[in-house]
């Protein structure tokens, strides 16, 4: 299955901007981001780049749903679905 994945804030620097990414078997928002961490030379992990996946530190979307608002990183993913990847913004 064809999973989009959009990336924003300082994250983009460690992922790039806008990724696709094939998955096979199992597709859950945790072995998307643990294949996402993989194609950027990271460790798989409870980290993408300095923030942690779950908790507070990054918000992940799943075609614009909050995944804490689902199953959290156990959120299961479709063909077609888009996932965002959003760190917090500085400022005020």
């Amino acid at each position: 299955m064809k999973i989009t994945v959009r990336v924003f804030g300082d994250l983009k620097s460690v992922l790039g901007k806008r990724l696709t990414c094939q998955i096979e078997g199992e597709a859950t928002v945790r072995s998307l981001a643990n294949q996402i961490s993989r194609k950027a030379g990271l460790k798989p992990s409870s980290f993408i780049g300095r923030y942690r996946r779950e908790g507070g530190d990054l918000a992940i979307l799943l075609n614009g749903r909050n995944i804490r608002l689902l199953e959290g990183m156990d959120t299961s993913l479709k063909d077609g679905d888009e996932v965002v990847f959003l760190p917090p913004a500085p400022g005020g």
